[in-house]
């Protein structure tokens, strides 16, 4: 269009209407192309993860329950989705929101994060940290930090997002 980077911001951003000499240049630099649908990333929804005081959920790592579409680029490691069951991450996390768990990324300090039992069973909590072979969980409902023995827990998993 023979117009600087800022012309055509100010253009776009403006309420005047195109000219048709601005159109046919548009439709030139164009040309037929036809614009390329959004990347959708297809996460499996893999079952339920307690949500409750002290009760653990079996994950169900081997049947798929659903998928959720998101857009490709805001998961990180290898994302799945767990259902919420229970109310002891209420007002945070409530019984039937789902989250988006990047399996293989480890929770910031403060952020929520799905435990990984290594008998396959798994909570939702928000991440306090480890120490003198402890894995420390905090909860809502009733409010609460607990401490959980390291040596039964497979993985801790950071919740990216909740749908």
């Amino acid at each position: 269009m023979n117009k600087t980077v800022h012309a055509v911001g100010r253009l776009v951003r403006s309420e005047r209407e195109l000219t048709p000499s601005e159109v046919a240049q548009i439709e030139a630099f164009f040309g037929d192309a036809v614009p390329a649908e959004p990347a959708i990333e297809r996460i499996p929804v893999f079952g339920y993860v307690a949500g409750s005081d002290g009760d653990r959920i079996a994950l169900g790592s081997d049947h798929v329950l659903d998928y959720l579409e998101v857009p490709a680029g805001l998961t990180r490691g290898s994302p799945i989705a767990l259902r919420v069951v229970g109310d002891s991450m209420e007002p945070r996390l409530f019984s039937g929101e789902t989250v988006i768990v990047g399996v293989g990324v480890s929770p910031a300090r403060y952020g929520d994060c799905v435990v990984e039992y290594r008998d396959g069973s798994g909570m939702v909590k928000q991440y306090r940290g480890q120490r003198d072979g402890k894995v420390y969980l905090y909860q809502y409902n009733p409010e609460r930090e607990f401490p959980v023995d390291a040596s039964s827990v497979k993985a801790v998993h950071a919740v990216l997002f909740r749908r």
